[in-house]
């Protein structure tokens, strides 16, 4: 996105990427233990979102990825602040196995987040949970307008909690355009699977690549990623 979209709203903030190579390719299933594995490493609210009064409902600010095949760290504001003083990890717990780290790669910068004047278009690389129980009644009754609506609230919906957890207020309306499908339920813990979507969509806000929006985005769902040409 050219730096003259940005509007005066936007607002420059810490990002770090921390980019480990592992001795096998990793799957979907994956973003769960490598959140746990850091969790047992870093006893951080940021990375395991559990306070003295238990967990802390607010958009996450490390959020753990295998969208690429490989384990990715990202951290945003006091998220990326934390990821910088933590030590690379030798070797990653997954579940049963054990994962010797056989690379890693650390990037930190300052994106600007926030609203644009010209609307920019994303894709989900990873299945984007945008549905909780109360509105996926209203997912389940709605036309395919109705449907096309709520997602769009809900990806703007999305996008304020993001600035709220920054420190960002956005003053400007948000618009967003969605081009999504149902891409089947996904289990996030026994008992409990949501509906996923894959797909793209536009609005005019800035949003680092590799974050996440929707349900359980610190676990690798809802990883977004600027298009190309858009």
């Amino acid at each position: 996105m050219r730096e003259a979209e940005a509007t005066s709203e936007c607002k420059a903030v810490d990002m770090t990427v921390a980019r480990y190579a592992v001795d096998a390719r990793l799957g979907p299933e994956h973003a769960r233990w490598l959140r746990g594995a850091f969790a047992g490493a870093v006893d951080r609210v940021e990375v395991h979102q559990h306070g003295v009064d238990g967990l802390v409902y607010r958009h996450p600010l490390v959020r753990f990825d295998v969208s690429t095949g490989r384990p990715v760290v990202a951290g945003l504001a006091e998220g990326a602040l934390v990821l910088r003083s933590v030590r690379p990890l030798a070797e990653i717990r997954l579940g049963p196995g054990v994962h010797v780290v056989t690379g890693f790669q650390r990037t930190d910068e300052r994106p600007r987040i926030g609203p644009t004047s010209v609307a920019a278009r994303y894709g989900f690389r990873s299945p984007y949970l945008a549905l909780n129980q109360d509105n996926h009644e209203a997912w389940n009754r709605g036309s395919v307008a109705d449907r096309r609506r709520l997602l769009e609230r809900v990806v703007v919906g999305n996008l304020l909690s993001l600035s709220k957890a920054v420190g960002l207020h956005v003053g400007a309306r948000l618009r967003a355009e969605v081009d999504l499908e149902p891409d089947g339920r996904h289990v996030l813990k026994p008992g409990v699977e949501l509906l996923g979507f894959r797909g793209t969509f536009r609005v005019n806000f800035r949003i680092p690549d590799l974050w996440g929006l929707g349900k359980s985005s610190s676990r690798g769902f809802g990883t977004v990623a600027r298009l190309e040409g858009a």
